[in-house]
This record gives structure tokens, sequence and C-alpha cells, in this order.
């Protein structure tokens, strides 16, 4: 299991990349290291690409990634950007879910990376889409 990350102040985002067998306790102090990073700002958008990883969920992930999420909230008030393999779009598109329903409307699902850093990079209303929340958007 790796999960490295960088922080670019100039594009204003912190990416996280995981590779091998992952864990959500894993996952989640990656994110907790970013958010102890001193280059890190609250509003940086965050890219944490994991589509060169193995994960497989355990029953209590989806509670403990928006106890995460909720916990951690100050420190990331940019979009938040999960970019799975295929294998897990259903998954992170739950686990996003079950953040909005918490509260947490920064987060969405994507297969490419291109994507995602696309719609992190998009003017909040633009993400939105006619009439609410970008977190009502279709995971991609």
């Amino acid at each position: 299991m790796d999960l490295t990350h960088r922080i670019d102040r100039a594009a204003r985002r912190a990416t996280v990349t995981g590779s091998g067998r992952l864990t959500m306790p894993a996952m989640l102090e990656a994110v907790e290291r970013v958010a102890a990073d001193p280059d890190h700002d609250p509003c940086h958008m965050v890219i944490f690409d994991i589509r060169s990883g193995d994960y497989t969920a355990e029953l209590s992930d989806g509670d403990d990634f928006v106890a995460a999420l909720k916990r951690l909230e100050t420190d990331f008030q940019g979009r938040f950007a999960l970019v799975v393999p295929e294998s897990l779009k259903v998954l992170a598109g739950l686990f996003c879910l079950l953040a909005n329903v918490a509260g947490i409307d920064r987060i969405r699902s994507f297969t490419g990376i291109e994507q995602a850093v696309a719609w992190c990079s998009e003017p909040a209303d633009v993400a939105a889409g006619p009439g609410g929340s970008a977190a009502r958007e279709r995971s991609v």
C-alpha cells in the first residue's frame, strides 16, 4: 500500500495518490496528513486518485468516511474529487451520497482525472448546474 500527497500552491490543489492494497483507515490518515501539511490551504481543491489501488470496503467504511469529512470540514473547504477505477464507481458514488446526506456537498466521484480536475476548477455556480448543488450531479 502506498499513499502519497503533493501540494501545488499555484494550482491551489492537493493531490493524494494511492496504489496497492488500500484500507479506509490508511486513506483517512493520508487525508489527515494533507490537512497537517503546512503548504495546504483549506480552500485548495483535493484530488484523491486511487485508480491504481485495490480497495474492498469494510462494513463501517462509509460511516468512517463521512465522520472524517465532518471532523476535517474546516481543513477542506474546497472541492474534493474521488478518482476511482471503474470497479469502484458505484461505491464511490455511494460514499459521495452519504457525505451529501451529512451536509457535505463539495465532493464528487470520477473515473477520469481530467474530469475531476475540470470539475474542481469550475466556479461553484457552474458546477452546481441549474437549480442546485453540485452534490446532486451524477457521478461519472
